[in-house]
């Protein structure tokens, strides 16, 4: 999971930094992944205009939102997010954090096998392309 960029906006002073903190390195821990986090703290409105960040705390996973809002404005302050049940909570479900970490896990998965896949259909098209000289001769059995 080399290409996993974990990120971790929030403003210095946010009450749910270490809630969010916790459930993300739960998720990465349960994943058994190895990947640092990077915390970025907003310290200003030209900051946060420049990250596009949409409230604190926000988690991005290769530079994607856990909880994509695209109407949310860019905000210097508290960010509401709602659980699998609806309620209101400071910060965003474990439940999202698990999935954008499993999509990015499909993905490199996908990558992987098509990759793959196009190496073997390459050494087929190698192995047609091989001249009849060069593939030994085979006797059929009982003759």
């Amino acid at each position: 999971m080399a290409d996993l960029r974990v990120e971790l906006l929030a403003l210095e002073d946010c009450p749910h930094l270490e809630g969010a903190r916790r459930d993300l390195e739960a998720v990465l821990r349960k994943g058994i992944i190895e990947v640092p986090i990077q915390l970025i703290f907003v310290t200003g409105p030209e900051d946060a205009e420049f990250l596009h960040f949409q409230g604190s705390p926000t988690i991005r996973i290769n530079g994607d939102d856990v909880v994509p809002q695209p109407d949310l404005p860019v905000a210097m302050g508290c960010r509401i997010y709602r659980d699998a049940e609806g309620r209101m909570q400071g910060w965003p479900p474990i439940e999202a954090i698990r999935a954008a970490v499993d999509a990015h896990r499909r993905g490199r998965l996908e990558s992987f096998q098509r990759d793959e896949a196009a190496k073997i259909a390459e050494f087929a098209r190698e192995a047609d392309a091989a001249e009849p000289s060069n593939i030994p001769n085979r006797v059929p059995p009982n003759g």
